[in-house]
């Protein structure tokens, strides 16, 4: 899981950010290429190659190892680009499996065998090519909960793996999972050769050799990573550019220096309150992303007032998510429908709503609960992002008029996220996004409705009957049925309220002029394969 599309539920948002994003109806798929700022007129021709891109990146990698990913999306985004799986999302931005290492795959009737032909195109960095043994070792990493311990419930259902030929493998699950192509297109299950791994055990990952497009040069944990192309990958002519260089710096202010000053060519994590320095400057460009992530506060039930189910929705009611988007967002947010960012299958708000913003109603419901005179809570936030200090005090102002005392705790971002891994905290922010690894609902319904999985998602909440839901949900291979399951569920996590969905944001990059087709997959994992430096001055 990743904590760091927002998919826009009602049409366009007036952005006064000045970024031109109309994003698809709940439910549907991301559209295409990120919509800019600006205009890039030399990046109309066709793309080219050569030339080396230096990436201000807001968290830092500190693993290359896919399965044992440390740092969120700072892993994630790096590995995404030095391996492939078997399948991936598609490149463009749309939320559809397509080949990786397989050329092609079929299922059978009952959904339990998936049969996968390699592309005998398909080679790691080193020239070796990508083999059936390296596939069924990679997918029993995947499967094995003593080695994939931070993702293993992505692989439920996982049975084996059995190479029929050199290029074919048939791996067998122990039930339908129907998102099992989702949960094999992202970074647990990604190939890794099986020789090497093995011969060189923990050395393999200072230094790795995978089949993604590019490769490593070098690598300093949490400092530089540097990239240079793969000259093997299977995509002909791709990746364009000669080399990548990952710069870390987590405060944001640090990031635009370096994108201003020519050090960096492109920057993420760019927050709102430096939008118009970007668009005020005629080199660079804004770029939004849709992604499924959103701004997420989790509620721990060892609190008995946060076990209330009337506290909870009380505090939920109680917020003003449309001020919070306008006034400390400029509007690029979105209100949520769901308590998580808009996935497949969801409702729209017309058939689930809105948590609506009334403090008449929170009022009734804190009366109705165990708690009616009030009572006061911790609340972590992360440092070195300056829109929390204002969001924190917006909500503490919020349900202070409820009766609900905030104590706002500032703490590093590392530290609240080994809080919420440890179960450690009365409210918390978590992370500084919350984003789902795929494009289906099936990764948080499990998370927060499987107590199994890791306890309510670190909440201690639990519901039966939801749970059975989540259950049929996740091994009922029928589309149509899975998609008349998912609002029901919906419907009732957002009754329940087991943790906050404030609003669903998308990721906003910014880029030198002359860098092309700088695009994300739908996961907001950066396809630098696919980008481009256009020549200066026409050259």
């Amino acid at each position: 899981m990743r904590r760091v599309p927002a998919r826009m539920l009602a049409g366009c948002v007036g952005l006064t950010l000045a970024v031109s994003a109309c994003g698809s109806d709940a439910g549907q798929e991301s559209q295409g290429a990120a919509p800019t700022s600006r205009p890039q007129p030399a990046c109309e021709g066709s793309p080219v190659q050569g030339g080396s891109l230096v990436y201000a990146r807001q968290f830092e990698t500190l693993t290359l190892d896919p399965i044992d990913i440390r740092n969120g999306n700072g892993d994630i985004f790096a590995v995404g680009l030095i391996y492939q799986g078997l399948v991936q999302y598609d490149p463009s931005g749309n939320s559809d499996i397509v080949p990786g290492i397989a050329e092609s795959w079929t299922v059978s009737d009952d959904a339990t065998t998936y049969t996968f032909k390699l592309n005998p195109n398909a080679k790691f960095s080193n020239g070796d090519p990508v083999t059936a043994e390296d596939v069924k070792f990679s997918l029993d990493r995947f499967g094995n909960p003593d080695i994939n311990q931070v993702m293993g419930l992505m692989a439920k259902g996982y049975g084996s793996a059995t190479i029929l030929d050199p290029s074919t493998v048939e791996v067998t699950l122990t039930e339908p999972i129907p998102a099992f192509l989702d949960n094999i297109a992202i970074f647990p299950a990604l190939v890794v050769p099986k020789r090497l791994v093995e011969a060189q055990g923990a050395e393999f990952w200072k230094k790795p050799v995978g089949s993604g497009p590019f490769q490593v040069d070098s690598f300093t944990s949490g400092e530089s990573l540097m990239l240079s192309r793969n000259p093997h990958y299977w995509e002909e002519g791709k990746p364009y550019l000669d080399s990548v260089t990952f710069n870390f710096a987590t405060d944001a202010n640090a990031r635009m220096l370096s994108l201003i000053s020519g050090q960096a060519q492109i920057a993420d994590g760019i927050t709102p309150s430096k939008i118009s320095e970007v668009n005020s400057n005629e080199n660079l460009v804004l770029q939004s992303h849709e992604w499924p992530a959103w701004f997420a506060i989790f509620m721990s039930q060892e609190v008995p007032a946060l076990a209330d189910q009337n506290v909870r929705l009380a505090i939920a009611h109680a917020i003003n998510r449309e001020e919070i988007n306008e006034q400390i967002f400029g509007g690029l947010g979105t209100i949520p429908n769901s308590l998580f960012a808009a996935l497949r299958y969801d409702a729209g708000p017309e058939t689930v709503k809105p948590i609506e913003f009334s403090v008449d109603k929170a009022k009734e419901l804190m009366a109705a609960s165990g708690y009616p005179e009030g009572f006061s809570v911790k609340l972590e936030y992360p440092s070195g992002i300056d829109y929390y200090n204002q969001l924190t005090l917006a909500l503490q102002q919020y349900l202070a008029e409820i009766g609900v005392q905030l104590e706002l705790v500032k703490v590093d971002p590392a530290t609240m996220s080994a809080n919420v891994s440890a179960d450690d905290f009365e409210m918390t922010f978590g992370y500084p996004q919350v984003s789902s690894d795929v494009a289906v609902p099936d990764e948080y319904a499990t998370f927060y409705g499987i107590p199994s999985a890791n306890n309510g998602f670190h909440t201690g909440w639990k519901d039966p009957e939801v749970e059975k839901l989540v259950q049929t949900f996740i091994t009922t291979p029928d589309d149509a049925s899975r998609a008349e399951q998912w609002p029901v569920i919906q419907q009732a996590l957002m009754d329940a309220q087991p943790a906050l969905n404030l609003l669903n944001f998308p990721l906003l990059n910014a880029h030198a002029l002359d860098v092309c087709n700088a695009q994300t997959n739908a996961m907001g994992v950066d396809m630098l394969q696919e980008t481009w430096l256009a020549p200066s001055n026409g050259g």
